[in-house]
């Protein structure tokens, strides 16, 4: 070999050097020589959408409209009827039961009886 290919096999060999590291910088672990960069991290639960119903007592006014003779007759007459307007107060709400169920379906996932607090 003459100068000028040891001077080109060694700016090959520097080159190379930059572009792909002799050694690897990344750490092992002891108990597995395993790179860190390879060991499992923990699992990411996924999230989904729930359905929650909830059974309380709510302060509320609730309007019907019906067409009656006596005021009694009109009273008696709301029974199964649909209102035309509720209004209530959510700050004097209290819950007795939560029912968790997986979004769109009927499958109970969880239940809380709150009665009591």
């Amino acid at each position: 070999m003459n100068e000028n290919d040891k001077k080109n096999s060694e700016l090959v060999d520097g080159i190379m050097d930059e572009i792909v590291p002799k050694k690897s910088h990344v750490k092992l672990t002891k108990e597995a020589k395993i790179p860190l960069a390879h060991t499992k991290s923990p699992p990411i639960k996924a999230k989904q959408y729930y359905d929650v119903k909830v059974e309380c007592t709510l302060p509320a006014t609730i309007t019907f409209r019906v067409l009656a003779e006596d005021p009694q007759e009109a009273a008696d007459m709301i029974r199964g009827a649909a209102p035309i307007s509720v209004v209530h107060r959510l700050v004097g709400r209290k819950d007795h039961k939560l029912t968790v169920y997986d979004a769109g379906s009927t499958m109970l996932r969880w239940m809380k009886n709150i009665i009591g607090r």
